[in-house]
């Protein structure tokens, strides 16, 4: 029972680092877009105990350096956002499935 408590453990800390090394990373030598929000995903996911979590996900529209058209998951949205609000973001190249908020332009 303990390593399966250890596992989890481990398993949670290696995805909340990565989400915010990702986040560090895109901060630093991320490449900045003009972005607006595509869509606004509510999800309930169901604990080992039957406990229901909502979670929300955000998720923007933007066009690369390379001049694609691409959607990415916000990492760290923000409340005040809704459907077709333009933001501006950093990605990572090689990345470009999630993105950092940077501002909120209205």
């Amino acid at each position: 029972m303990t390593g399966i408590a250890i596992a989890m453990v481990a398993v949670f800390a290696f995805f909340v680092i990565r989400t915010y090394v990702w986040q560090y990373h895109a901060r630093l030598n991320g490449v900045n877009a003009e972005a607006h929000v595509s869509r606004i995903e509510h999800v309930v996911r169901v604990g080992g105990y039957g406990e229901e979590c909502p979670i929300t996900y955000y998720y923007v529209i933007f066009q690369r350096g390379d001049g694609l058209e691409t959607e990415a998951r916000l990492l760290n949205p923000n409340q005040k956002l809704k459907q077709g609000s333009c933001v501006r973001i950093r990605y990572n190249p090689g990345h470009e499935d999630v993105a950092t908020l940077i501002k909120i332009r209205e």
